[in-house]
């Protein structure tokens, strides 16, 4: 299903817990991981979109192997690093670089994409165990139907009052198609410039 905004929809939204409730330093340290790969997209997808509309002639999307030279991993787990970099090069070939992606910014993009292979989940109960890549201890939903179905999941913070994103409370989405990685995902419209403002 996709929205408006033409970003999919999700068909759970359900809030994260943790043994330890305060605790999700390690989520938030890939958060900024994630953060970074984002900034590195755009810092290099911009200027090149800009140079082929210069060139006169055909549009051509980015090459895989250009990219992983130009857009760093970082912390970025395989399985969503690849699918990335796939996305990105789809986004090119639909758009032929008329289209920009998010700037991005703490206030915009604070979340964590995972594909199919990056996560497992784990009924106990009512509660469901999300088991990431790279964090050691899972992330827990309560409610989640039907579990093996979901192919595709974003974590983050939510947005607090003031429009910033919280560092002790979290949420998870949860998608039956597996996105991979969606290049245009916006997890506030807020305008940077008024985060955190009271007004």
């Amino acid at each position: 299903m996709m929205t408006d905004s033409n970003l999919p929809r999700w068909s759970a939204r359900l809030d994260a817990f943790r043994p330890d409730p305060q605790d999700f330093h390690d989520l938030a340290g890939m958060v900024n991981s994630h953060f970074r790969v984002h900034q590195s997209i755009d810092q290099f997808l911009g200027p090149y979109n800009a140079r082929q509309r210069n060139a006169g002639t055909p549009y051509r999307a980015p090459e895989r192997d250009m990219l992983k030279q130009l857009i760093k991993q970082g912390g970025m787990n395989d399985f969503t690093y690849s699918a990335m970099l796939q996305s990105i090069i789809r986004f090119c070939e639909t758009h032929k670089g008329l289209k920009a992606l998010p700037a991005p910014h703490p206030s915009t993009i604070h979340s964590i994409q995972l594909p199919q292979s990056a996560f497992e989940l784990k009924q106990r109960g009512q509660e469901t165990e999300i088991h990431i890549i790279g964090i050691e201890t899972p992330v827990i939903v309560k409610g989640l139907k039907d579990p093996q179905m979901i192919k595709f999941i974003i974590v983050r913070p939510k947005l607090s009052k003031l429009g910033t994103a919280s560092s002790k409370n979290w949420e998870v989405l949860f998608y039956r198609s597996n996105f991979g990685f969606i290049p245009e995902w916006v997890d506030s419209s807020l305008n940077p410039r008024y985060s955190g403002v009271i007004q």
